[in-house]
């Protein structure tokens, strides 16, 4: 007897696999295209050598000096970040750059905060405070892409370290970690900060000083994979940045702002289109291809508005997407019926728009081209397959108040600003984007299809 309903459970199953298959055969013949994210959020990779570069610079020994009444985070950030760095790889390497790099042992990285460390008595041809080429981290990080690296800096550049020759050391070696996949984190920080800013640009072509900041942005890059860079900034917010008057600023320079394909973990569900699922004849589901197929009767007065949440797909911090393409095919048949049923393939080329705001991406199917003007009575298969075209400008807008222009910096200086900006801050976030932004690969987020019978 056991046996017996053995074999009708078998062959019922058997049965019910058979129908599911030949299911599909009403499908009409199509590809979908594969995704080729690799998410770098959550991939796991074995520890890496950390290599954090602490700029030397004069102007760089104000953050050192307490200002009464005012936190200072560099101090507390750089005393911390020997254990970050830890969390991150298996080893630490320490140096120093202005105009060379140089080593500094392990055992000396308590004079960083002091402002010794800053100061030279030789010959200033020979001091390596004088001026802060920031573009040899990341030489080193061209030559050594396996390994994380931190550069603490000011970020302060001035114009003619932002073209030509001087420009393209920096562009260049930046192109070559995007096109290894890796990216760029840079967090900002604004501190206390009790010394001397140098090199202001005035009108007249000049330079001058300034002494009377309390308050300046320090800017630590991280360069390496994703993970580990969302790994410092996260063990930078646990242990500092908890107090709400803190101010601390993040974006991340990378030719792959797209966080993931949304079938690939299938989160495309029913409720991605609002309203649908009470729709006659109503059923959602995934192929084997991991397509999100749903599948309704339907008359010409329905509204299709497939809804993506930008957080799903906008790795934090980046850029973000500016433009979508969706890539789509409708096939129809005279014959509803799975028996008889011979797809045609129409010859519509764009049949749906899309629209984003702060919070979602909308595409609104048939928008181009309405069900009004589909005839009734007839079955159509839908495929949309969604690409993110283009990045954004979001991480641009990230440091836009900390920013000053060289032709606004001695008019801001003259008001005796309590609280000093960085030079071309924008244009450099701007810079490293557009090298990003070359990079950048149109990428597939989502694919769907709708198998419908439009009613009479």
């Amino acid at each position: 007897m056991k046996v017996l309903f053995r074999l009708i459970i078998l062959t019922f199953l058997t049965l019910h696999w058979g129908h599911s298959l030949a299911k599909e055969t009403c499908y009409p013949e199509f590809e979908i295209s594969k995704s080729k994210i690799s998410s770098q959020l959550t991939e796991k990779s074995e520890d890496k050598s950390v290599f954090i570069y602490f700029d030397q610079s004069l102007s760089m020994q104000g953050y050192t000096k307490d200002q009464p009444g005012q936190n200072n985070l560099y101090v507390n950030v750089i005393d911390d970040l020997q254990q970050i760095a830890e969390n991150v790889g298996s080893k630490t390497y320490y140096h120093s750059f202005g105009k060379t790099i140089k080593p500094i042992k392990e055992n000396k990285i308590a004079q960083v905060i002091k402002p010794g460390f800053y100061e030279c008595t030789g010959a200033a041809s020979e001091c390596n405070n004088q001026e802060s080429k920031i573009h040899l981290p990341f030489k080193m990080a061209k030559a050594n892409p396996d390994g994380t690296y931190i550069v603490v800096t000011d970020l302060f550049l001035a114009d003619n370290q932002l073209v030509g020759g001087t420009l393209g050391q920096l562009t260049k070696p930046l192109k070559s970690i995007l096109k290894k996949g890796k990216s760029v984190g840079i967090i900002g920080v604004m501190s206390s900060f009790n010394g001397t800013i140098f090199d202001i640009p005035t009108r007249e072509g000049g330079t001058v000083s300034y002494t009377e900041a309390q308050k300046r942005p320090f800017y630590i890059i991280i360069i390496g994979d994703q993970k580990e860079i969302n790994q410092v900034k996260k063990n930078l917010e646990e242990q500092h940045f908890t107090n709400p008057e803190d101010k601390y600023k993040f974006s991340l320079i990378t030719s792959t702002p797209v966080l993931q394909n949304l079938n690939d973990k299938k989160l495309i569900s029913e409720k991605s289109i609002k309203n649908i699922s009470n729709a006659d004849k109503f059923k959602f589901d995934y192929s084997p291809e991991n397509l999100a197929v749903y599948k309704l009767n339907t008359n010409q007065k329905r509204k299709l508005n497939f809804l993506i949440n930008n957080s799903d797909i906008i790795v934090p911090g980046s850029t973000g997407v500016s433009n979508f393409k969706i890539k789509e095919t409708l096939w129809v048949s005279q014959e509803p019926k799975c028996k008889n049923i011979n797809w045609k393939k129409s010859k519509f080329e764009q049949l749906s728009k899309w629209e984003q705001n702060e919070n979602n991406l909308k595409i609104q199917m048939f928008k181009a081209v309405s069900l009004k003007k589909l005839f009734r009575g007839m079955r159509y298969f839908y495929v949309g397959e969604i690409y993110a075209e283009k990045p954004g400008t979001l991480s641009e807008e990230t440091f836009k108040e900390w920013s000053i222009r060289p032709s606004e910096a001695e008019e801001f200086k003259d008001g005796n600003p309590v609280e000093f900006k960085t030079l071309n801050l924008t244009k450099i976030i701007k810079i490293l984007n557009s090298v990003a932004n070359n990079e950048f690969e149109p990428t597939l987020i989502a694919s769907i299809a709708l198998d419908f019978n439009l009613t009479k």
